[in-house]
């Protein structure tokens, strides 16, 4: 079947909220250079999708929480010895979860993308639009579950002036940038931090941005303990893509596939709600709240957008 649809600019624009004037040229250049063609699936084909991800509901599958820690430090492990093998190629740094040539959810449909690469090149877009909108003004950036730094790095890359600080429970995390940094000369470094348990001995500098890329999920409904470290410490602004179980529709079937894929799993839920009720007590500012595409089983690049209110 034909590839005979695309994402343009003006996709992209819609997906992040903004108007395509808006969108940078680092955002520009990624698009253009990007292959995002893909074709819906409709019909009898997309019931055999529904079907797949019905059983696999039905089937065990891991629960998030503090005992998948070894699972997540062998998984990082593995992209540092993938990393050091290939002479520090940073395309080995891609997680070995994100699948080539899977499903994806876009628009509220399943589609199928004509490339393997077609997750890892939109995040690379909605990473660089992150980056330039909402990071330009933070000195430092602080990156919680940094995972195997693949995206900290990206943004070293981009402001080698900035100082940039990746934080993972995984030893083999921290051993990756402290790597890449030896190597490679970014301003890179990791600390082992617990988000189940914060160490309020790590203190944000001031005008600190904080960033979690599918960390939170990890914690289930367990993120209060990490919402008051971030209180505590006053970052100048926090951006969070994660998968968001309120902003599922339980009336849509689309929509109702993910969120009892987040039950199943654990995966975050609670975040948003506690945050709405900080911006009541006047002590948050909710700048955005965006959802712009998914993997096959949710969409999790959801971007949540806030800073704390200082008196």
């Amino acid at each position: 079947m034909p590839y005979d649809m695309s994402l343009t600019v003006a996709d992209f624009a819609r997906h992040f909220g903004v108007s395509p004037a808006e969108l940078p040229q680092r955002c520009l250049s990624l698009i253009e250079n990007g292959d995002f063609r893909f074709r819906r699936i409709a019909g009898a084909e997309r019931d055999g999708v529904i079907l797949r991800v019905l059983k696999a509901l039905r089937a065990d599958m891991e629960v998030s929480g503090p005992a998948r820690q070894p699972r997540w430090e062998q998984g990082w492990q593995e992209n540092l010895d993938d990393l050091v093998a290939a002479d520090f190629d940073l395309s080995k740094l891609v997680p070995k979860f994100v699948r080539r040539k899977e499903l994806v959810r876009l628009d509220g449909h399943y589609i199928d993308p004509a490339t393997e690469t077609f997750e890892t090149d939109y995040v690379r877009v909605l990473r660089a639009w992150l980056f330039e909108r909402f990071f330009v003004d933070t000195p430092t950036l602080y990156e919680f579950g940094v995972g195997s730094g693949h995206n900290l790095i990206d943004a070293a890359q981009r402001f080698p002036d900035k100082t940039f600080v990746g934080l993972d429970w995984a030893v083999a995390s921290t051993k990756i940038l402290d790597a890449v940094r030896d190597r490679l000369g970014l301003k890179v470094s990791g600390r082992v931090f617990n988000l189940f348990e914060p160490d309020y001995a790590i203190e944000l500098p001031e005008g600190t941005g904080v960033l979690t890329i599918g960390t939170l999920e990890q914690i289930g409904t367990g993120t209060g303990p990490f919402l008051d470290y971030l209180l505590a410490n006053r970052p100048k602004r926090c951006v969070h893509v994660e998968t968001t179980y309120e902003l599922y529709g339980q009336d849509d079937l689309f929509d109702w596939l993910a969120a009892a894929y987040l039950e199943k799993r654990g995966y975050l839920r609670g975040f948003l709600p506690a945050l709405k009720e900080l911006e009541k007590q006047g002590r948050v500012r909710i700048i955005a709240i965006q959802r712009t595409f998914g993997s096959f089983f949710h969409d999790g690049y959801t971007y949540i957008v806030w800073e704390p209110i200082v008196d």
